[in-house]
């Protein structure tokens, strides 16, 4: 019998989440329930919090009622002297060896003089069940905590031992969320109405500037569009079950395929703009498939993920599985992180290159704070894993039920949310967007050839986007590149040397002329020198000027 015992104190640490719980004699290991409760005055507008006890009707017996929050854990339970082991049913060897007074017979011993016992969280009782008599007990809470449920069979005067079912309902201030989760109802909430506040700015910004909008700007408009509804939903998932107690399955499988969807959508542009996709060159080959496979890995990893997350307790499986769902989720997102670096840093060499310090100096920007983003999830990510490896310990749901919604969930979705508040705050739409498409141009013959061999350098070095063609003697060029010569053969009007622009693209091998407007229109993206009567004082500062709404981003 004692190993009975001790094995239904040792339990006392698994955490059974839910509203209503059921209890039973039969079996030894649910006849413990544990869970966080929130006080009535943390939850505003809440009810009053309480546990509540119940037997049915066939119960019937002596058994052991004990309900306390776990701070006073350690006063359940007294030293046999005698065996050196722990004793914690008041029974008549216990009362002869002097462990417990005469007044607990049939109650767990409780190391705490009876005059204090007031000053603790403990509720104990020795209950005589009778048939057809369903009372029980009610405990309120006063204070937020993780408490704990037990009842235990006990020996009567005849020897035999209490048979016992019972439900333990836990009503909490809010509703029937469990409390490890209320957090998430928050959180999700106020991010909904974050983005919503984010969505509506950007689009008074795109609506005063929508002549100088750039397409990786319209980007990051369907972006927080959808994150606003992302979140909505993710809310709505939460709510639901706060107001049924049940998971609604459809629900649950949306939000899962919104937050992978939200994940890899974001880690995909993130990639293809650190290519130079869209500002750098205007396609990125086959490189664009890889990169959509990965993308897809992520969202169906994303998927297990964020369904794991909502469905699973850790201290409920075991490591193995909750690292099954982890350990793929984060393989991808290395992938995608080491790629992204690599490919920013070989954008930056090409910026340099082509003298683009306006796009360079964002794409620093870019660098750094992807740098910290990932220093982050290391560091998160290790503590983590030293976290729930000691999950097996008996005070470790004690110590976490308030932040392990953050450990699992939240933490990222503050990481992605200060990554994307960044961007969306260097690429915002202004009177001044096309800095982003400017470009250096060379204005002398030596400066352009310069520039030329500088990139062929790039292209030894392996620099996506760099590989070149001939132009006719023997000399390569980016072909993604506008390359600009002084043209010997032609002058214009004044006898200035005027200056070709040279589309070296698969669509065109022809050389243009540059128009001699300044903003006229060209085709869309093109980028246009601003030439004027005083072309002649033109010097080596000068630089290309574009029409606000035809750009092009190199």
């Amino acid at each position: 019998m004692l190993s009975r015992i001790l094995l239904a104190l040792g339990s006392l640490a698994l955490v059974v989440n839910g509203a209503d719980v059921y209890l039973s004699s039969n079996s030894e290991e649910s006849a413990t329930s544990c869970s966080g409760m929130w006080s009535k005055s943390a939850i505003p507008g809440g009810t009053d919090p309480y546990i509540r006890v119940g037997f049915e009707d066939q119960s019937e017996g002596d058994v052991a009622l004990l309900i306390y929050e776990w701070s006073d854990f350690d006063k359940i339970g007294v030293v046999d002297n005698s065996t050196g082991t722990l004793r914690y049913i008041c029974d008549s060897s216990a009362i002869a060896d002097h462990l417990c007074p005469s007044s607990d017979l049939g109650a767990f011993i409780i190391n705490v003089p009876e005059n204090e016992r007031n000053t603790t969280s403990i509720l104990n009782q020795a209950v005589s069940l009778k048939a057809n008599d369903s009372d029980g007990a009610i405990y309120s809470i006063s204070k937020t905590g993780y408490y704990c449920l037990a009842i235990v069979p006990v020996e009567n005067a005849s020897g035999a031992f209490g048979n016992f079912g019972a439900w333990v309902e836990w009503r909490f201030p809010y509703g029937e969320l469990p409390a490890v989760d209320y957090p998430k109802l928050i959180f999700y909430g106020v991010f909904s109405i974050i983005y919503l506040i984010i969505g509506l700015l950007w689009a008074i910004q795109t609506f005063r500037y929508w002549g100088d909008i750039l397409p990786v700007q319209n980007y990051i408009s369907g972006v927080i569009f959808f994150l606003a509804v992302e979140m909505a939903f993710n809310w709505g998932y939460w709510e639901s079950y706060n107001q049924t107690g049940k998971t609604s399955w459809g629900l649950l499988i949306l939000v899962a395929l919104l937050n992978a969807a939200r994940n890899s959508i974001s880690f995909f542009m993130l990639l293809i703009v650190c290519m130079g996709y869209g500002v750098v060159k205007p396609s990125l080959g086959s490189t664009m498939k890889k990169c959509v496979i990965l993308a897809a890995t992520h969202f169906f990893f994303g998927v297990l993920y964020v369904i794991g997350t909502m469905l699973m307790q850790p201290e409920d499986h075991g490591f193995f599985i909750v690292f099954l769902v982890i350990f793929p989720l984060a393989t991808t997102m290395t992938a995608f992180y080491i790629w992204t670096l690599n490919s920013i840093n070989r954008t930056l060499v090409i910026l340099d290159i082509r003298k683009q310090h306006v796009k360079a100096q964002m794409y620093k920007r870019l660098y750094r704070l992807l740098i910290f983003s990932v220093c982050m999830v290391v560091v998160v990510f290790v503590l983590n894993i030293l976290n729930f490896g000691t999950r097996l310990s008996q005070d470790w749901p004690a110590k976490n039920w308030k932040r392990r919604w953050f450990m699992l969930d939240g933490w990222l979705n503050i990481l992605y949310f200060v990554v994307f508040l960044v961007i969306v705050i260097l690429w915002r739409p202004t009177d001044n967007n096309a800095r982003y498409g400017l470009e250096q141009l060379s204005q002398d013959e030596d400066e352009a050839m310069d520039l030329e061999n500088n990139l062929r350098r790039a292209e030894g070095l392996g620099y996506d986007g760099m590989k070149g063609r001939g132009n006719g003697d023997g000399r390569m060029m980016d072909d993604e590149a506008a390359i600009f010569e002084l043209g010997d053969e032609e002058s214009d009007d004044e006898g200035g040397n005027r200056i070709k622009l040279m589309s070296v693209g698969a669509s065109s091998s022809q050389p243009k002329e540059s128009p001699r407007r300044g903003l006229s229109g060209g085709g869309e993206h093109s980028g246009l020198l601003d030439e004027d009567d005083q072309d002649d004082d033109m010097d080596d500062s000068d630089t290309a000027k574009l029409n606000p709404r035809n750009q092009k981003m190199h």
